[in-house]
């Protein structure tokens, strides 16, 4: 009886490792939680500055850029950091309607660079009059995925390790059901 014990604390202390070993770093990333443009977005004129929140408070403000439909960056001013939430006044002069794009690369407080874009419309050209008309406008895209440093969709990968959070509850699925297995055959033997 005093192995069939042991046995169960072992069990209980593998299942514990591994929960505490995948549950603890999910939550740990940080995330974007809205935007100002908000993704998808359309709008008749640029915004005047471009506003991030995220859900944890940011080591150091982030980097953030636009870009316009033909891949050119904006002017942005100085970012100030407000805890969670980022604004960034823009100085767009002049740009093609279509769709733009906001990128970002934020670090938590947990040292882990995240990397991820949001994406909103203009629907009319502004500024100069080298703007392109709307009817040359970039084809729309769908907006992408926030992504971590290591290329992976936030939320797969819960430690950067390169394991899905499913693959550790199946294996910790498995790791009960066959001690479940194994305690009930010791108790048949006896």
């Amino acid at each position: 009886m005093t192995s069939l014990r042991t046995l169960l604390l072992v069990l209980v202390a593998m299942i514990g490792a591994v929960m505490i070993g995948t549950a603890a770093p999910a939550a740990a990333h940080v995330r974007l939680l809205a935007s100002n443009p908000e993704a998808g977005q359309a709008m008749a004129t640029p915004p005047q500055s471009i506003q991030l929140t995220f859900d944890e408070s940011l080591r150091n403000p982030p980097a953030i850029t636009v870009t316009d439909p033909n891949g050119t960056q904006w002017a942005m001013g100085k970012p100030t950091l407000d805890l969670k939430t980022v604004t960034v006044p823009t100085d767009a002069k002049q740009g093609p309607a279509g769709k733009y794009t906001i990128n970002y690369r934020v670090t938590g407080q947990d040292n882990h660079l995240i990397v991820g874009d949001v994406q909103f419309d203009i629907t009319a050209a502004f500024g100069q009059p080298g703007a392109a008309p709307e009817g040359n406008a970039a084809p729309q895209q769908q907006p992408q995925t926030a992504v971590n440093h290591e290329g992976h969709a936030q939320g797969s990968t819960p430690d950067g390790s390169g394991i899905p959070t499913w693959v550790a509850i199946l294996g910790t699925i498995v790791v009960l059901g066959s001690g479940a297995a194994l305690i009930i055959g010791i108790r048949r033997r006896r």
